[in-house]
């Protein structure tokens, strides 16, 4: 290299860092440069094949100015040798039971199942990659049928980016998935609507991806599997790994797609992601990766307290509050994030006095994930009080500042209702009221499902043990999700019998958990000998007649047949049964008969408690409760879901 040709590259870097530095981030691609360490050179070599090419350059400043924050890991020997060990299954076990490539899978997960260390991307990628994707990434955009309607703006983050999520090795996935479905995708040009739209594209890929990856939704505790072309061949995985890569593979096709996702939901634990295409309308539609078609209903009923983005970018406002808070929660740990909750639901700012002195210039609104509250957006301390901005709606929050410990709050949990009204939820001591709990936690659509099959259940009675003259003493309206109590006294002489029995409605598989007779002033249930169908529909040997009187909510009687199957009694003597307390087929969240529960209220910036109690039936009645108040029931016996609630008109109101 002559020493002109030195001197030309050095002023051309000079004056890029000195354009950049008059923009409105002044100093990131020269952070990002003298972060980069020993690889700087690697990050120059990739300005300097570009200076002729505006825009690619502009496109290789944006990657490396927001690299800072993106890692890889640091032993690539290593976790090549895991991901080519499931390859390895995938293709000598292909055709076999899921069952045994489940086993070898988590066989192989166990043996590296390690901490891998992790490196930052700045001081591990090279040029020769760089450029390859930037030039792949161009070609697709400018060149290809799918993204013709996108800027240079959302062409940085929908297609640009050398990964689709960090830890994802980098290899030469644009290139391994570049074929992928062309045949379907070429076919798109014979019809005029399909031809360069987006949305046929995406749909067409998604669903061939799903015919040969055949998803199945599995939490496990295996390494994570980050390479694209490893991931297409397990078979199980969690929505993250369907959602990276589907990403990856639209991208590969210039297909403009991106994740949102939400930290956590506002009415249960956990959180969720999902993809996002820009359609060639412009118009921004939702679809799972390797699940549901673009523009699909999308969990239209679950409540969300914020949306975000994942970017490629650095969102310039938690990296500000990086620079002024010394604690920050784990929800903004990561700063490649971008608010799109309007763009999902109504939303409404809310204002918060500050009462109390504090060293914070930040604050956060969290939201309980069933156990702790989690913070889920920030705001900016202003004075004696703080702005939230763009909360979504019909959602529980409490106001903390947060700090070495943890959360820290400084005010009352709050409402913000449907209809945008902020109530504050403090605990009125001196006002109280009586409360009648019937479970701990909200019931979901899965016991929505199954609570149908228990409504037209009968009770009935008869003289022989085949119950051919049997008599129908009560039948069930109530749909089936709380455990429930019949009276029979005012039956008399018709409630005495010596054979008892539940008869269910037609196609409910006889599904009925917990069954107890209860005879005149007792309060133990009455034994007999079990009676009923024989057989169960699951194989398991846990699902049979038996299981309705092991005192276990959670297994419950599966008949073979949906229809003409009873489980029943045999007291061997006449008796007068009083009550029977029946539990339908449910989710362990009713209040079970011998176990203790706690409940909690929150004031004073804690939980506190009203007391401990064993339960005596299959409600549980609390009183001296302060009113306006947010509760919380434990069952210290046994389960971990538990919810937050109100209680409203003699009602548990669950948030």
């Amino acid at each position: 290299m002559t020493l002109y040709t030195k001197i030309k590259k050095s002023l051309f870097l000079l004056t890029l860092i000195v354009s950049c530095y008059s923009c409105s981030n002044p100093t990131g691609l020269e952070i990002a440069l003298n972060l980069s360490g020993d690889n700087r050179t690697e990050l120059e070599k990739v300005l300097l094949h570009y200076q002729d090419d505006t825009l690619k350059l502009k496109a290789a400043v944006f990657l490396i100015e927001n690299m800072p924050g993106h890692y890889s890991y640091q032993d690539t020997a290593c976790i090549n040798e895991y991901y080519n060990a499931i390859d390895s299954v995938a293709l000598i076990y292909k055709g076999q039971k899921d069952e045994v490539k489940d086993s070898l899978y988590r066989q192989i997960t166990e043996k590296y199942n390690r901490q891998l260390k992790y490196v930052e991307d700045l001081h591990c990628i090279t040029a020769a990659f760089l450029i390859d994707n930037i030039d792949r990434s161009f070609e697709v955009w400018q060149n290809g049928e799918w993204a013709t309607h996108i800027d240079f703006e959302d062409f940085c983050e929908y297609i640009l980016p050398y990964k689709v999520c960090d830890a994802q090795i980098l290899d030469n996935w644009r290139e391994y998935f570049a074929s992928y479905c062309n045949g379907t995708l070429a076919t798109l040009q014979y019809c005029q609507l399909f031809k360069n739209a987006a949305y046929n594209a995406c749909a067409a890929v998604n669903n061939a991806l799903r015919d040969s990856v055949h998803p199945r939704l599995v939490n496990t505790n295996q390494v994570p599997v980050r390479r694209m072309r490893t991931l297409t061949k397990i078979p199980y995985g969690l929505c993250e790994d369907y959602t990276v890569l589907s990403l990856a593979v639209m991208r590969s096709k210039g297909i403009p797609t991106i994740i949102d996702y939400t930290p956590q939901w506002a009415f249960r634990d956990l959180g969720h992601n999902w993809c996002v295409l820009i359609e060639t309308s412009g118009k921004k539609v939702v679809f799972e990766g390797i699940g549901t078609d673009p523009a699909s209903p999308h969990r239209e009923e679950h409540r969300m307290a914020k949306v975000f983005r994942k970017t490629y970018a650095i969102n310039r406002e938690i990296e500000a509050i990086f620079s002024v808070e010394k604690y920050l929660p784990t929800t903004f740990i990561r700063p490649f994030m971008k608010d799109v909750t309007t763009e999902y639901q109504a939303t409404k700012d809310i204002e918060i006095p500050i009462a109390q002195k504090n060293d914070h210039k930040y604050a956060y609104l969290s939201i309980f994930d069933n156990a702790n509250w989690l913070p889920i957006h920030w705001g900016k301390v202003a004075g004696k009080k703080i702005r939230f901005e763009k909360m979504g709606k019909r959602v529980v929050y409490l106001p903390v500042f947060y700090g070495i410990q943890g959360i820290e709050p400084f005010a009352e949990p709050l409402i913000l209702t449907a209809r945008g009204k902020i109530i504050e939820l403090k605990a009125d001591t001196l006002h109280k009221q009586q409360m009648i709990l019937y479970r701990k936690y909200p019931p979901f659509q899965p016991i929505y499902d199954v609570g149908k099959r228990i409504v037209g259940g009968r009770i009935q009675v008869a003289t022989d043990s085949l119950f051919r003259d049997s008599l129908t003493l009560h039948t069930i309206s109530e749909y089936g999700i709380l455990a429930r109590e019949i009276n029979l006294t005012h039956l008399k002489d018709s409630a005495q019998a010596r054979y008892w029995r539940y008869y269910p409605p037609d196609g409910a598989h006889c599904n009925i958990a917990e069954l107890f007779f209860y005879e005149k002033d007792s309060i133990q249930p009455t034994k007999g000998r079990i009676l009923g169908s024989k057989g169960s529909f699951r194989t398991d040997g846990k699902h049979g007649k038996e299981a309705v009187f092991d005192r276990d909510a959670l297994t419950f009687f599966d008949a073979s047949a949906p229809n003409g199957c009873w489980v029943g009694m045999d007291f061997g003597r006449r008796v007068q049964i009083d009550r029977i307390i029946y539990l339908p087929r449910n989710d362990g969240n009713c209040i079970e008969i011998g176990d203790e529960y706690e409940l909690f209220y929150w004031g004073n910036n804690r939980w506190q408690s009203l007391g401990k109690k064993i339960a005596g039936s299959v409600v549980l009645e609390y009183d001296n409760c302060p009113s306006n108040a947010l509760f919380l029931l434990h069952n210290h016996t046994k389960g971990k879901e538990e919810r937050i609630f109100t209680y409203e008109n003699e009602e548990q109101i669950w948030w």
